[in-house]
């Protein structure tokens, strides 16, 4: 690592079996490392970790490094990630929210609270279509899950790995415990799958999902991901204007 000043982003430090994580922000750090330990008593491949502690002020933890091959996009690859992830969800939480501190009563709750932060930002940016998509969003939140699930709540293909000792997940620091079908509709819209074949690679693994709930967790998705690139430092027009036209593109 640099002895100069840390940028405000996650560094990483690949090391002969370890990786080094310095976080941006401590809650990073404490996602991460409880989404670690419930997946190891779980049995789910993700990385260890082996050390923890603080530099230049910075959460920082110490991971075994795992090796595999980045799935890419399309169907096939996201056919192989889909019974990684329903293997997760049946890790249970105490509540709704981030793992470090998942204090939300429902899920319901928590969603809401996210979906009147987006839109706020995206209305005092002029993005008013998307403003009242995620106002009408938080009155209606779709269906309460039967219980508060682990979610990735991040599976862009660059988070897992593919080898000979089955799928891994990496990169658990957005985790947080809701409904699957918000980590089932942010996979397909990383990995470039329609919400049809989503649907369709659901019922070929046998897990129940309404259609409805998938179009309503995909465009709670777009919204994150749009109030993201309007509120980043500097912001990122390209993605924020690629964002709102699939937002407003039919899902069927």
């Amino acid at each position: 690592m640099s002895a100069t000043v840390i940028p405000p982003s996650n560094r990483l430090l690949r090391l002969p079996g370890a990786v080094a994580k310095v976080y941006r922000e401590p809650w990073r750090a404490h996602t991460e490392k409880a989404a670690l330990q419930r997946l190891s008593e779980a049995g789910i491949r993700a990385p260890s970790v082996l050390a923890g502690g603080s530099v230049r002020g910075r959460r920082l933890l110490i991971q075994r490094r795992l090796h595999g091959t980045p799935p890419g996009r399309g169907e096939e690859a996201l056919r192989r990630v889909i019974p990684y992830l329903h293997r997760v969800h049946h890790i249970t939480g105490p509540g709704f929210g981030r793992l470090f501190d998942p204090v939300a009563a429902s899920w319901g709750d928590y969603l809401r609270e996210r979906l009147v932060s987006y839109q706020a930002a995206l209305a005092r940016h002029g993005f008013h279509e998307a403003a009242a998509a995620a106002e009408a969003l938080a009155s209606a939140p779709p269906p309460e899950p039967d219980a508060p699930r682990l979610l990735h709540n991040d599976p862009e293909p660059g988070n897992f790995l593919f080898g000979p000792a089955g799928t891994a997940g990496l990169d658990w620091e957005l985790a947080i415990y809701g409904h699957p079908s918000l980590d089932y509709a942010r996979a397909a819209h990383a990995f470039a799958v329609h919400p049809v074949q989503l649907s369709r690679l659901l019922t070929d693994h046998g897990i129940p999902h309404s259609e409805v709930t998938l179009a309503a967790y995909r465009s709670v998705h777009l919204l994150g991901r749009l109030m993201s690139a309007v509120t980043a430092t500097p912001p990122d027009p390209v993605a924020a204007q690629r964002h709102a036209r699939d937002l407003i593109t039919k899902a069927t």
